[in-house]
């Protein structure tokens, strides 16, 4: 539990009816879509993250989460692909997602003891981009540093895994599916271009977000970066501290 929050992690194929309901009343305040293509994919996932508030239930927050081993140029690895990840603005800065991920690595190191474990997911979202200058020391693409390329190379074999001809490598996005979108109001960044270069980097590389074309984001879950996350953490709960004060 978390900021009031309960976190649940289910199999996506065991989700009721009334579930169901919950999952589409919340996408749909964030999304322009439709119901069934939004179902229809959520059911090609293995497990949805459920974020409900402590008190009275409500949905306030979910994901889908999928585990799988890969091999990429003769080394056995492994990832956490997340997807559909949706926070109720009320609920950000407790860590939900960072906690989510942190109980997920758990389960895939005693699954993957010896492996090496990354995160890869896609966003259209500057939101969800921003999940990794403000918590890991290490992630790509980035605005400082071109995109090293062993790391490139992974970023095309999971793409292209998870996405087929929609992938687009030279621009390292995914491009729209026509079915989905974010709604203006969820995350307009025209404020933030100024005051943030990695905003201004994601609207860059990825100009189509507004439209659903999504960046490709990949990140080693190592101890730096673990570390990282955990200071961090630590600085907003203190932060957060001193304006209950």
């Amino acid at each position: 539990m978390s900021g009031g929050v309960t976190i649940d992690i289910v199999p996506t194929a065991t989700l009721a009816a009334p579930t169901w309901d919950e999952i589409w009343r919340l996408t749909e305040t964030f999304y322009d879509t439709d119901r069934g293509f939004v179902e229809e994919r959520l059911k090609e996932h293995q497990r949805v993250v459920l974020f409900r508030s402590q008190g009275e239930r409500a949905l306030v927050g979910m994901a889908s989460v999928d585990v799988y081993p890969v091999l990429f140029q003769g080394h056995r690895l492994a990832v956490i692909y997340t997807s559909h990840v949706l926070v109720r603005e009320q609920y950000r800065g407790h860590n939900l997602i960072q906690r989510v991920g942190f109980r997920t690595f758990l389960e895939v190191r005693l699954r993957f003891p010896l492996r090496p474990i990354y995160w890869f997911f896609d966003t259209f979202s500057y939101k969800s981009y921003l999940l990794l200058p403000r918590n890991f020391r290490e992630f790509w693409p980035r605005f400082d540093r071109p995109t090293p390329e062993r790391e490139r190379a992974l970023m095309h074999q999971l793409a292209v895994q998870v996405h087929g001809s929609a992938w687009r490598p030279a621009q390292g996005i995914v491009v729209r599916s026509g079915q989905k979108r974010l709604r203006p109001e969820t995350a307009p960044l025209e404020e933030k271009l100024a005051a943030s270069p990695d905003v201004e980097f994601f609207a860059r590389v990825n100009p189509g977000h507004a439209e659903g074309d999504m960046l490709v984001c990949l990140c080693p879950l190592n101890a730096a970066n673990w570390l990282s996350i955990g200071i961090r953490a630590f600085e907003r709960a203190r932060r957060g501290s001193l304006r209950a004060r």
